[in-house]
């Protein structure tokens, strides 16, 4: 039997000594620009103590690695009672604004407002909630200092307008809490208020409205110099708050002297840069632009209906009624749940770890936050929890409870940027073994160079997190960039303990996004590890940030934005050969692969690993899809290079630079076995064939491969085929691997062939090819179409008897590179060049982009060929190509056997501009 007198009383008096328990980590700078390693770097564990002082110390450096399984029910204890007691006050507070009378509530938003949301929960309440479970209002308590938010103007309805007046019994009664700290209280005869980009006029005649007298000052309380302050009531902001770096602060110190503060928003679905600043103060967040313009009637945090109770609002805003009920089922042996059925225990242990997320990623530090006493005595908890912690069988949602319901904790109350953690003991299952905690680390601060790839996203920096060991960052040069920010991994999937038969591995392995400071080191630590990641926004594409990282492992990492010496890729192959690290990555100009360890050596096969990630990652997938779109990456052929110039195209330089980075995960997929998207993940090592070659095209396929006349033809799934096709028919050539989706260049030719047989002429025969090709059963014989306009290329242009596999990806290179030139350079005073003279802008169909670039690249007028594979062009298009004077193309077709379209030299030329022989093969 649980003695629970015993923790009860210890649990007070734990209370009694940490109640204002924080502090600072104490991370320190670097001084040395030297490189080492070290197994040690962490600091040393606090020399141990007796329990509370341990659990005391723990709560101010949130280092938990001197407690022990004793501590555990104390600090459990700790946060039950402060979960109650801020239940309590929050409770009380809705309470006294949702009185007896106050149980329908038709309130109404309409469309032109802003979410308002409750983030730190531990200071902020719901107060009012949608039916959609959008926040619409919300309160907030810190010391004797009061706040209230509203996503719309509601103060200014409520004094000078007829509507939105069913809000006004709620929200006198909210105002006077905020006045008074009771929705019954009586207002002052008399308050002295001023505001900061809102009317103060509404203030006055609201105050009227409800009995009171409002006097304004002029007192700039958005200002940090004025002292004004302390005279005042009230502080409303609006909207119109003019941002400043200090605003959250100064409006935190309000709520801390005492102060009552209000923000309405007037703007209404704008987003407010000085007003989310506000709200930020009040522990809430504010819903991005373009607010609820465009929401749904579903969706739209527009009303509240006139159904709900009294004790249905109460609910809404109870914030820690079911952390209390998990804590107090966590503190118990004999636990008997579904939760496979019922979640709502797990839910409770959810918004914890959201919370935690929301803190953390916006900079927020919880062991030196004064709202966060609850959140210390959870991570601690969970920290010591994982020190017992096993993955794998016989762990299960359908097994033992107690130990489910702890892992899963253990596992979600999280925190990032700190000194030390826990790890636990035996790995984290698939994501990272249990070897990876004895890797050695750097003992010095090393200088790294990341290259950023485009304006804002994640990129690879080519250290490894080790699992409880310290990383610090300093940003020794930020090139410019707005914001950076240092996590682990870049997942968007990673896998589910209540969806799997077996609780495999940390339910959320891959950490929070923490800000990096350009004023201080950052400190890191994981208990699971991983590869480290730069997230940024604010960039220019091909810049370098200059990180200066201690603590940091080196992994199977390669970086070909930078040149890697044989060195630097020997170092990588003998860590992938090892696999002591749990993840393999790649970063290449374009893309960026992160998989498993297991993968990466399932996907490498018998091959060396440099002719893994070199031979086939690098050269075979990406930079046969780089060479088919025309990325500067890739070098253009003499030929190449002397079309561009005799056109007049600029085919180097910035703008053909790769658009975005591709990133490919090979570990569990969202959806089937590969799924696109960015990042693409699949539940494979990531190779050169055709299903990444597939993933890659759709991130990448332009719009000249999207051939469908009247909506229907090469749309998705087939226009991103085309590249890659292009990437089968390339590893082909150079490494002698025909594998792949096929090209029906029979099936084309016996489209035609059928077509002829009509008898039909002109549009009615170019009408009937379109219905058999573009709204046929199959993609094969639609794809070959763009090969076959290759090949035309070859033989028109580069004068070659037979098609390579240069000269066809030249083609591909020449057509997408006049595709961006098209749209990013166009020039209207000498569109010609692109083959467009007749046409008035830069808006063009696909087909007719598809002709006159065609015709531009092979220097023969394509309109034959176009015809006879039933694409539709208008007379625009056939003018601005006639125009040019050039010959018209005669009808020929390169026919290649079932089986060998990589196999350009076993083809050969058919003339059918007369006749229509027989298909050679």
């Amino acid at each position: 039997m649980r003695k629970q007198s015993i923790l009860a009383l210890t649990s007070l008096v734990v209370l009694s000594l940490v109640a204002c328990g924080g502090g600072d980590k104490g991370s320190g700078s670097a001084t040395s620009s030297a490189t080492g390693t070290t197994s040690t770097p962490s600091p040393s564990a606090p020399t141990a103590t007796p329990s509370t002082d341990a659990i005391t110390l723990a709560l101010q450096t949130g280092d938990p690695r001197a407690l022990t399984a004793t501590d555990r029910d104390v600090l459990m204890q700790r946060a039950l009672a402060t979960a109650t007691s801020l239940r309590s006050k929050q409770s009380q507070a809705l309470s006294s604004m949702y009185s007896a009378d106050i149980t329908q509530l038709a309130l109404d938003h309409s469309n032109s407002s802003i979410s308002i949301t409750a983030t730190k929960t531990t200071i902020a309440t719901p107060l009012i909630v949608s039916d959609s479970g959008t926040g619409m209002a919300a309160i907030a308590q810190v010391g004797t200092g009061r706040g209230l938010a509203y996503g719309a103007n509601v103060l200014g309805m409520m004094a000078g307008t007829t509507t939105q007046q069913q809000h006004l019994p709620l929200f006198t009664r909210a105002f006077r809490w905020l006045m008074t700290g009771d929705g019954a209280g009586a207002l002052p005869a008399n308050f002295a208020v001023a505001t900061a980009g809102y009317d103060v006029n509404s203030v006055k005649q609201f105050a009227t409205r409800v009995g009171s007298t409002a006097t304004a000052s002029s007192c700039k309380i958005e200002d940090p110099s004025n002292t004004c302050w302390q005279t005042l009531d009230l502080m409303v902001f609006g909207g119109d708050t003019v941002n400043s770096a200090g605003l959250s602060a100064l409006v935190r110190s309000y709520l801390e002297a005492g102060k009552a503060v209000m923000y309405m928003h007037t703007k209404g679905w704008q987003d407010s840069a000085g007003g989310r600043s506000v709200v930020n103060a009040l522990g809430m967040s504010m819903g991005g632009y373009p607010g609820n313009y465009f929401a749904s009637d579903t969706n739209l945090i527009k009303s509240v209906g006139s159904t709900r109770t009294r004790e249905a609002s109460l609910a809404n805003g109870d914030q820690f009624g079911a952390l209390a009920t998990t804590l107090n089922l966590m503190s118990r042996n004999d636990v008997k749940l579904d939760l496979a059925n019922d979640r709502s225990t797990l839910k409770a242990i959810d918004a914890i770890h959201n919370g935690l997320a929301a803190i953390q990623s916006s900079g927020g530090d919880v062991f030196a936050d004064p709202d966060a006493d609850l959140y210390r005595s959870l991570i601690l908890w969970a920290d010591q929890y994982r020190t017992g912690v096993v993955y794998g069988a016989p762990l299960a949602i359908s097994g033992d409870s107690d130990q489910f319901l702890r892992t899963y904790a253990s596992d979600s109350w999280l925190a990032f940027n700190r000194a030390a953690t826990t790890v636990p003991p035996k790995g984290s299952g698939d994501y990272m073994p249990a070897a990876a905690a004895a890797l050695p680390v750097a003992a010095d601060f090393e200088s790294i160079d990341v290259t950023i790839p485009q304006s804002s996203g994640i990129t690879l920096i080519g250290r490894g997190a080790v699992p409880g060991k310290t990383v610090t960052v300093q940003i020794d040069d930020a090139a410019g960039v707005t914001s950076l920010g240092l996590q682990t991994s870049y997942l968007r999937v990673w896998g589910s303990p209540i969806d799997e038969a077996v609780y495999k591995r940390p339910r959320r392995p891959n950490s929070f996004g923490i800000p990096l400071s350009k004023q201080k080191d950052t400190v890191f630590v994981t208990p699971f590890g991983g590869p480290l990641m730069l997230s940024y926004s604010g960039a220019t594409a091909g810049s370098v940030v200059k990180l200066r990282i201690k603590g940091g492992a080196k992994y199977a990492h390669y970086d070909f934005t930078r040149n890697p010496s044989q060195a630097e890729i020997a170092e990588a192959s003998a860590a992938l050969k090892r696999g002591d690290f749990g993840w393999q990555t790649n970063k290449l100009v374009g893309g960026e692969v992160q998989q498993t360890i297991g993968y990466a050596k399932s996907a490498m096969g018998t091959l060396s690993p440099e002719d893994y990630v070199v031979g086939r990652l690098k050269n075979m997938l990406f930079d046969s899809n780089h060479f088919a779109n025309g990325y500067n990456n890739m070098p253009m052929s003499d030929r190449a290079q002397a079309l561009c110039d005799g056109l007049g195209w600029t085919c180097t330089g910035p703008l053909h630079r790769a658009p975005g980075v591709q990133h490919f995960i090979g570990w569990i997929a969202t959806c089937g076995f590969l799924c696109s998207g960015n990042p693409s993940d699949g539940f494979a090592g990531i190779g050169s064939g055709w299903g990444h070659a597939h993933e890659l095209g759709h991130n990448t396929v332009q719009r000249v491969m999207h051939i469908a006349p009247n909506g229907k033809g090469c749309v998705v799934e087939c226009d991103n085929n085309i590249l890659a096709s292009a990437t089968m028919l390339r590893q082909a050539a150079l490494l002698g691997e025909d594998t792949g989706h096929s090209l029906d260049h029979k099936g084309l030719y016996a489209y035609i062939v059928a077509n002829r047989a009509t008898n039909l002429a002109g549009e009615a025969l170019r009408a009937d090819m379109e219905v058999r090709l573009w709204q046929g059963p199959s993609q094969d014989p639609m794809r070959a179409v763009h090969f076959q306009m290759a090949f035309q290329y070859s033989k028109l242009r580069a004068a070659l008897a037979q098609p390579t596999m240069e000269s066809t990806l030249e083609f591909f290179q020449l057509l997408t590179k006049g595709d961006r030139l098209v749209a990013r350079a166009w020039d209207a005073n000498n569109k010609a060049k692109y083959g467009m003279g007749r046409f008035a802008n830069n808006t063009i169909e696909n087909e007719d982009l598809f002709y006159v670039l065609s015709s531009k690249i092979i220097g023969q007028d394509m309109r034959k060929h176009f015809a006879m594979y039933g694409i539709p062009l208008s007379q625009t298009a056939l003018d601005s190509v006639a125009d040019l004077a050039l010959p018209i193309a005669p009808l020929t077709f390169y026919a290649l056997a079932p089986g060998k379209h990589n196999q350009l030299a076993t083809g050969q030329w058919t003339p059918i501009d007369a006749a229509t022989p027989a298909y050679p093969f």
